[in-house]
């Protein structure tokens, strides 16, 4: 897991201040407590207005872990209104300015208590998730809310590409050598940097892009760390995965994407995946590290042809099959 480094400006070291004192906590609504990091001057916030953020997310236990940093994405901005917002996020908001820094815990029991989503294993009942928001700017209007945004998302995508023609041909050595090192041949390996290995050939033909799939899985890294799957009693959801290959924006990864075009039905595969085929330089913490190589045993149990919509998965963090690049990508 990666451990805790604080990147937020002065304000926010309202972080490493929480790390030796957890006094003055506000208890506001829906088991949420908070604590504000004021500083001089800056514009009240008002309904309607929009606010650019950097957002910290961790987990304080016998092993702390940054569970998102705003700082690897584009930064978000949010609409401060309570149609967006629940009553208790939109209420502390509110008393924060420009500049100001507030942090935000909850215990993981609360977190979690009416959650679809299970309750990571390596979270302990009684510890607390917390969520850090320095205000970075403040706008008055949707358009100039929007234009910032698309100004950022396209040189983070443009930084992306770029860094990703570097790793894809360092990650392609590596699947090779691990390949080779195992003694596994007659693999495929498809132009954008996905290798197959094809365990059990199928009946009929492959499926399309407009075919919705059904998919059992199995996801773990090189070293044989799993991190998802819906065989193994494990991770707590044993029905096959209901994937529309046609869905926009894409619902799974893009090595899923790419690599069940190959599968027909019963087809039992494996898929070794470059992460810029999976979760890029952002991983999927604390599942799956920055820049991790993946390798999914998959068997295509089912294909339905047409183009009803597929299914949201119930359990979100089940990413492999939930997509997170610049544009949300998959577990």
């Amino acid at each position: 897991m990666k451990k805790i480094f604080f990147f937020l400006a002065a304000a926010l070291v309202g972080l490493n201040v929480v790390a030796q004192n957890e006094t003055g906590f506000i208890k506001g609504d829906n088991n949420i407590e908070y604590k504000i990091f004021p500083q001089t001057g800056g514009a009240q916030i008002k309904y309607g207005n929009f606010i650019k953020m950097h957002v910290v997310q961790l987990y304080k236990g016998a092993t702390d872990s940054v569970l998102y940093d705003s700082k690897d994405y584009p930064a978000p901005i949010q609409p401060v209104d309570t149609v967006n917002l629940p009553m208790y996020y939109y209420s502390i908001l509110m008393q924060l300015k420009n500049n100001d820094s507030v942090v935000m815990r909850i215990i993981v029991d609360s977190a979690y208590k009416n959650s679809k989503m299970p309750m990571p294993a390596e979270f302990e009942s009684g510890k607390y998730l917390y969520t850090a928001i320095k205000v970075i700017d403040l706008f008055t209007s949707k358009a100039t809310a929007d234009s910032v945004i698309i100004a950022e998302q396209n040189a983070a995508a443009a930084k992306e590409a770029e860094n990703n023609v570097a790793v894809l041909k360092e990650q392609t050595a590596t699947i090779t050598q691990y390949l080779a090192s195992k003694g596994i041949k007659d693999y495929i390996k498809t132009p954008t940097g996905l290798f197959i290995k094809i365990i059990k050939k199928g009946a009929g033909k492959n499926a399309i892009a407009k075919d919705k799939v059904k998919i059992n899985y199995t996801g773990q890294n090189l070293a044989g760390v799993k991190f998802d799957s819906n065989t193994d009693p494990k991770f707590g959801h044993l029905t096959p995965y209901e994937v529309h290959l046609s869905q926009n924006p894409a619902q799974v990864i893009d090595g899923w994407e790419e690599g069940i075009t190959f599968l027909n039905k019963g087809c039992k595969a494996q898929f070794f995946i470059p992460s810029p085929l999976a979760y890029g330089s952002r991983g999927y913490p604390p599942a799956i590290a920055p820049n991790e190589i993946l390798m999914f045993d998959m068997e295509l149990v089912s294909i339905n042809a047409g183009n009803a919509p597929a299914v949201k998965p119930a359990i979100k963090s089940t990413k492999p099959v939930v997509k997170t690049k610049a544009k949300p990508k998959t577990k």
